[in-house]
């Protein structure tokens, strides 16, 4: 698969009431339909920044994560941080909620690299070396890389979620959105994990109103953080750009 002309699609600051991460978790706390979300958005998360974790925060430049292309990452994880503060899905206990940190951490790392992948070494619009998209390419480069962090994700998972069989955090809708995502860009990607496989089949049938987000068509089309496919235009400046993925 080639894309000649990737869309260019909004990289500016995440707007909650447009995240599909939001709209799902949202649901789950009975927060039903766009006005009633749009509300909750308004004046619950118009300052979900301010629920960035001290790991992820950049003081300048040089502590800046620049894999982080589009800092939606960066965006994604205050904004269920936000949501989880504010309808009681964070661990109550500093065991787990350690062990949630740890998966953003695994999950912050997995979704750079794939966003990386795809929108620098596979297609780098700013480079001479390559103006197409190989798809087939960018999914077995990433592959490599994905596989010992999902056996990490895996030890994180007492089964079927993060804090076992009970009530899902907000680590676990984060986790879900990337595997969903990850899923979109590599079919059958976690396939091989019964663990992973498991948590989402758990997770998709979870007794809760989140069934109801999932029976709408919004859930079934798009991805949850980033698309599959090039949609960065500007990218970093070669010097930023070197070294490994981790």
């Amino acid at each position: 698969m080639t894309l000649l002309n990737p869309e260019k699609v909004e990289t500016g600051p995440l707007d909650p009431i447009k995240s599909k991460v939001v709209k799902m978790m949202l649901t789950s706390r009975m927060q039903i339909g766009e006005k009633h979300q749009k509300i909750a958005c308004d004046s619950k998360l118009a300052n979900y920044m301010d629920h960035c974790p001290e790991w992820l925060k950049s003081k300048d430049n040089n502590s800046k994560n620049w894999m982080d292309l589009d800092n939606k990452m960066t965006e994604t994880i205050a904004v269920v941080r936000a949501i989880g503060a504010e309808w009681f899905l964070i661990p109550d206990d500093a065991a787990n909620q350690e062990k949630c940190e740890q998966v953003e951490k695994i999950l912050f790392s997995v979704m750079n690299t794939m966003v990386y992948l795809i929108n620098k070494i596979c297609f780098a619009p700013n480079s001479t070396e390559c103006n197409n998209f190989d798809v087939e390419y960018a999914r077995t480069r990433f592959m490599a890389k994905f596989q010992p962090k999902a056996k990490a994700i895996e030890d994180l998972l007492d089964g079927p979620f993060i804090m076992g069989d009970t009530l899902p955090v907000y680590a676990d809708y984060l986790l879900y959105a990337c595997l969903y995502d990850i899923n979109v860009f590599c079919p059958g990607a976690y396939d091989k994990s019964a663990k992973l496989s498991d948590f989402m089949d758990k997770f998709y049938h979870y007794p809760s109103p989140i069934r109801r987000w999932f029976r709408t068509n919004e859930a079934k089309t798009g991805e949850y953080i980033r698309p599959p496919v090039p949609h960065i235009m500007e990218l970093l400046p070669e010097e930023l750009g070197q070294g490994d993925i981790h």
